[in-house]
This record gives C-alpha cells, structure tokens and sequence, in this order.
C-alpha cells in the first residue's frame, strides 16, 4: 500500500512539473496570427487578438485573453461585428482522468455585438459559413464512428462552475426599415451546472428601442435532461418597465411568470401556472406551443378585468393642409388591407374568460368565447358577453382566403339597454329600452371603408318600454289642437322625448344603405310606420314616417277629435344630431280634403235619397 501511495504521490508530482514547464516555456501569444488565420477561414471574418492570450494554473487550469475584435466587411457603418474586453475560462485538471471535465466559471466582459442590415438588404452576417471541399470515398472510409463505449470523457459528465457575461450591448439597426434597437446587458449569470440539476439563472438588462427604454430582470432555474431530450425552466419570473412619451402615462410595467417544460424532440413547450400581468391587466391559466411546419397552440386561459381605455388612446388630427388636393389627402391616408396570410401557418385552439373589459368608452361585463384558427381561417364560436344589462352572442370568421380577406358574422342582443349602449359607443342619444335584435352580415375587406360599404346582411329589430329622444310627438299634437281651437298652449315639457310600448321593425344592409324598409312604433295613444334609409359612409339618415292618434281606441285619448288624421314625420340629418318635423299643416289640409269627401258623399246621398222620395210620391199619385 505504501509503494502504491509513494506511486500516486511521483505521477501527480511529475504531472505538476510538466504543467508547470509548459506553462512556463510555451507563450500562446506566439499563436495567435495562427488562430486569426483559422478564424478567417472557418467565417470568413477578420480577427483581432489585441490583447495578451495567458495561462492561468493556480487554483485551476485556465486560459484567459485581452481585447478580441471580430471585424465587419467593408460597407458597413460599424467596424466590429463584435467586441470582446476580456474572456476567461478554467478547467479542473484531476477530474479528466476520470472522463469528467469539469469547467470553472466562464467569463466574458465587455461584449459589443452589431447586428446590421444595409439600404440594400445586404446583412453583416451574410457569407459567414465558407463552403468547405466535398470529401472522398477514401476519406469517408477512414472515418469511423465513435460509439459510446469508446468514449472516454462523457457528455453526462460535463460540470460547468457557471457563466458570468457583464456589460454586454447588442445594438441591431435595419437601414433598410429605417429602425433601430439597443439591447444594455448588465449580466447574465448562470449558476452551477450539470446535466439533470437545477441551475439558477439571472438576467438585467436595459433596453433601447426608439424614443422609448427598458429594465428587464429575469430569474429563473433550469433543468437540462442528460440526454437533452428536455429543458425545464421553473420559477420563471421576467419583470419588465417600458418608459417613453409614446406609451400610456408614460409607462408600462409588466410581468410573466409560468414553469415550462419544452419537449426539444418534438420543439414543444408546455406552460403551467402561466400568469402574464401589464399594469393593471392579468391573464392567468396553460398554454402550450409546438413549432413544426405549422405552429400549434392550444390554451385555456381567464383574465380580469380589463381597463384597455389608457391604451386605446387616439392620436391628434392632423391639420388639413389646404395646398393639397383632395385626391393626395385621400391617397395618403388610404388604409391598408391587413395581411393575414400568417393565419395559414396557425392551428390554434383554446378557450377565454375575461372577467369585463372597458374600451373606447364602451363596457362589457363577462366574456367567454371559443378561438380556432385553421387553415387561414380565424372564427369565434361562439363568443357571448354581457352587454349593458343584457346579453351579446356573436359567432364570426375571417378568412384570409388567397388574400381577399373574407369575413361573416351572426349576431344577437336579448334584453340590452340601448341607450346607454349607442351613448357609449357612438355618442347618439336617440333611442331607449330594452332590445332584441338579430343580425347576419356577411363581406370581403378590411379596412375600415370596405367594411362600411362592402358589409352585406339583413336583421330586425324590437324595442319594448322605451323613449325616442329629440321629439315630444304627444306634446306637439296637443299644441296643434290648442291653435286649431283657439285654446291657450299647453305647459311645455322641457323633455324633448316620446313614449312608446314598443318599436320593432326590419332592414336591409348593401352598399353602405341601411335600408329600414319596415318600422312600427305603437303607442296607447298613437301609432307610427313608415320606412326610412341610414347612410353609415356619411353618417346621415332621411326617414319618412305617419302618426296616427289612436282616436277609435278602447281608450279616450285627448287626441280623438283628431278622427284618424296620419301626421307626417320626417327625419334627417346625422346619426349623432337628427331632425325632426312634424308636417301639421299637411295633416290640417289632410283632414280638410277628408271632411270635404265627406260632405260630397253626405249631399250626394242626401239629394240622391231625396230624388227618390219625390220619385215614390209623384209614381204614388199616377197609380192612386
């Protein structure tokens, strides 16, 4: 045993001399025109080693070097593609006679990375991989595949002490796009690593896009599965503060935070206990993601309730400039058809719960709604939500259909209150109660023209308990009796408005016309009909209506003197500031012509009546 010992003890010492010896009369510096030169031909970029190349041999083997720059083609507008300070790693010497490496911590400081694309398109990392000479038969005969049991340092046995990358920036500029973007890394740091372990992983960073900046920290622990068939992330956790002029109160905090599991064999991951908030906004639930020839995601997820308002915000209308035309304007601010042929890439399947949602002034209570996303089509179906005191159904699609951009929608509203309801959402005060309503469109086009006057479908209507604003029909019948009778005014009421049972009726949507062409409001006092037409590209509405006092009701009414004189009601203007007229002096004349007829038809049979008396009486006396 002593023999043995004093054996171990004179191979280690030999080692440590032999070590010390190269160390001491090799200088890798002498290398490193050889180096540059192997570079240059593996990338085909220029390579710097400014700085000293050095051993390290205390408490490990090491190697470490000065500045290395990795240079640019010429045309660029940076010199370095990268830029490295300073880089160190270590190698524990004992384990590697027991096919262990175990790696000490990689160090690497002061990493500058430009990522760069030209006017013309061209990248600084095009022609980077150098085609290499196709080998012979001979030369891939002599090469033998290494099995597992002549390998003698195993991949599972590889041990890293951790990485350590500070004061890293990579700034990526698209000349072409007119845009650019600064990544400020202050570090990244993995902790101890070995294949089936957990490992700690941290990141800070500030970014650089635009007019706008950010702080970005992620922590985390990861498993990597020896056989590489797995990577765990768990306790994620990425904290992001977004701040410029440009975003909503000047700032946007965020979060994220799930465990994954992502399946390298099959490129699928797997998201549980996901939870993403920004600001006040929370999404909760799983989710997974699969990338082959199409991207697979399929989720069950619930929010909260969502304030979208602050970031809905509309820009300022810009100043009409006089000196040019119309056209030029128009061509300027034509919209753009949406691209949706990315829909042809998605399979998409999941479920969405959100709790009520506030947006450009309108609010939602409940959602619920199914997505599917398959074959460049995207539909709801069903989609309900609740609507001001009522309930929203929609089912709907968008195809992107070889780019026509196809849609189709069925929609119904049961018990919604429609005042606050069309105040909300499109400042119109004219209409109240409590609505049923269905509706079936169909059309091709996006944007926002095309959707008004491409929108094709018909539907109909019922309003019950409800009021037409802007008009006191009542009131105004009852002011043309007082004039017609002499009679003072009645009091005025300051509510300019009309009470109706109920108001149902039936329409027709082509071309941007909505066309009313059947419109019924009753009333226990009166009647109105009629029919009328809504341009939504103008915003405009011109509908002609009869109301008729209900004089031959079961009721008295104040109105049946009137003896079922129709009184004409028109309708224009725009959606938000309608006009009403009531034509009374047609509807006096109306009833003058009607007891004129009447008198006519009176005399006519009274002369006719009287004939035949007279008749009778002169044929009585010829036979008497």
């Amino acid at each position: 045993m002593k023999l043995f010992l004093k054996l171990l003890a004179g191979l280690v010492t030999l080692f440590i001399v032999t070590i010390v010896i190269l160390l001491t009369v090799i200088d890798p510096n002498d290398y490193k025109t050889q180096i540059q030169t192997q570079v240059k031909q593996a990338i085909n970029r220029d390579l710097l080693i400014n700085g000293d190349l050095n051993w390290s041999f205390y408490p490990q083997l090491g190697f470490s070097s000065g500045e290395i720059e990795l240079q640019n083609p010429a045309g660029f507008n940076r010199k370095n593609l990268a830029k490295i300070e300073s880089a160190a790693i270590e190698i524990a010497v004992l384990p590697l006679f027991k096919g262990e490496i175990k790696i000490g911590e990689l160090t690497l400081n002061g990493l500058v990375l430009n990522l760069i694309t030209n006017k013309d398109g061209s990248s600084n990392l095009d022609n980077m991989l150098v085609e290499k000479t196709s080998e012979t038969p001979e030369q891939t005969e002599k090469k033998q595949p290494t099995s597992e049991n002549t390998r003698f340092f195993a991949v599972d046995k590889v041990q890293l002490a951790g990485i350590n990358i500070k004061n890293t920036v990579i700034e990526v500029q698209d000349l072409k796009a007119a845009s650019s973007s600064k990544l400020d890394i202050d570090h990244i740091r993995l902790g101890k690593f070995s294949l089936g372990e957990e490992t700690d992983l941290s990141v800070l960073t500030e970014l650089i896009v635009a007019q706008t900046t950010g702080h970005i920290e992620l922590q985390a622990t990861l498993i990597v599965a020896p056989d590489f068939s797995t990577l765990q992330i768990n306790n994620l956790n990425l904290q992001t503060i977004m701040a410029g002029d440009k975003l909503p109160n000047g700032k946007i905090s965020s979060v994220i935070s799930s465990n994954i599991i992502y399946d390298l064999t099959n490129s699928k991951a797997d998201l549980t206990d996901f939870v993403l908030q920004v600001d006040k906004i929370n999404l909760q639930g799983t989710l997974s993601v699969q990338t082959k020839a199409k991207t697979k995601i399929r989720f069950a997820l619930q929010g909260n309730e969502w304030d979208l308002s602050p970031y809905l915000a509309t820009t300022p209308e810009k100043p009409v400039d006089k000196k040019v035309s119309t056209d030029q304007q128009a061509a300027t601010t034509a919209e753009q058809e949406p691209d949706l042929s990315f829909l042809e890439d998605l399979d998409v399947k999941g479920t969405l719960t959100i709790a009520g949602i506030k947006a450009s002034g309108i609010t939602i209570g409940k959602v619920d709604t199914n997505i599917q996303i398959n074959k460049g089509k995207a539909q709801v179906t069903p989609l309900t939500a609740q609507l001001y005191q009522g309930l929203l159904t929609l089912n709907a699609w968008v195809d992107n259909a070889n780019g026509a951009n196809k849609y189709q929608l069925a929609s119904s509203l049961q018990d919604v209150a429609i005042r606050p309801l069309l105040i909300d959402a499109a400042d119109i005060d004219l209409l109240s109660g409590k609505t049923a309503f269905n509706f079936k469109a169909s059309g091709q086009g996006l944007t926002t023209e095309k959707i008004k006057s491409g929108l094709a479908g018909s539907g109909d209507f019922k309003l019950l308990d409800g009021e037409l604003y802007g008009i006191n029909i009542p009131q105004e019948i009852r002011s043309f009796k007082a004039k017609l009778t002499g009679k003072p005014a009645p009091t005025e009421d300051n509510i300019k408005k009309t009470d109706f049972a109920s108001l149902s009726g039936e329409f027709n949507i082509k071309k941007g016309i909505v066309d009313n062409n059947k419109l019924l409001m009753l009333s226990p006092v009166m009647r109105l009909d009629g029919l009328g037409l809504a341009n939504i590209l103008n915003e405009s509405l011109d509908y002609k209506l009869g109301i008729t006092p209900l004089s031959k009701s079961d009721e008295k009414t104040e109105f049946d003197d009137l003896g079922g004189v129709t009184i004409p009601l028109l309708i224009k203007g725009s959606f938000t500031d309608p006009k009403f007229s009531l034509d009374m002096e047609g509807a006096l004349k109306e009833k003058l012509k009607m007891k004129t007829q009447e008198l006519k038809e009176k005399a006519k049979n009274e002369i006719k009546e009287e004939g035949n008396t007279l008749i009778k009486k002169g044929l009585g006396k010829l036979f008497n």
